[in-house]
């Protein structure tokens, strides 16, 4: 029982977190979150389904890992060409620091939390739909 609330907190907080990673630090790597979000919305307000909230999110896990894995590496005490250290602020990846702005660590936190919600999210899916099949083979040893 406790999985079923831990699954729907996390896919009633998802797309306030998405949106959240999307418009907390406006840059173009941010911009999938946002792309998304809104597709999001669109989909369900036409459709009235909460389905098209979700529609993005394997994408977006697997996006929003590299994001991490750039933001990492960004963050690295090494010295940089000045042209990637270009791309790099033109794409919108960005040092946290002490100084940072607050659009910046909410971004990333974000952005983590964003990661970790959707493994939960899908982990505690695998979880229900494994015990769901136990439960239906069991069901069918006894019948027969």
């Amino acid at each position: 029982m406790a999985s079923y609330r831990t699954r729907n907190a996390c896919c009633l907080l998802l797309p306030a977190v998405q949106l959240v990673v999307g418009i907390s630090h406006p840059s173009w790597i941010s911009l999938p979150f946002f792309i998304g979000s809104c597709v999001g919305l669109v989909d369900w307000s036409l459709t009235s389904n909460f389905l098209g909230l979700f529609r993005w999110w394997r994408a977006l896990q697997l996006y929003a890992g590299v994001n991490i894995g750039l933001l990492y590496m960004y963050q690295l005490p090494a010295e940089f060409l000045d042209v990637f250290r270009w791309i790099a602020d033109f794409i919108g990846l960005y040092w946290i620091s002490p100084k940072s702005e607050w659009p910046m660590i909410s971004s990333g936190i974000s952005l983590v939390l964003f990661y970790i919600m959707v493994i939960i999210a899908f982990l505690i899916f695998c979880l229900l739909t494994t015990e769901n099949l136990v439960k239906l083979e069991i069901w069918s040893n006894l019948v027969f």
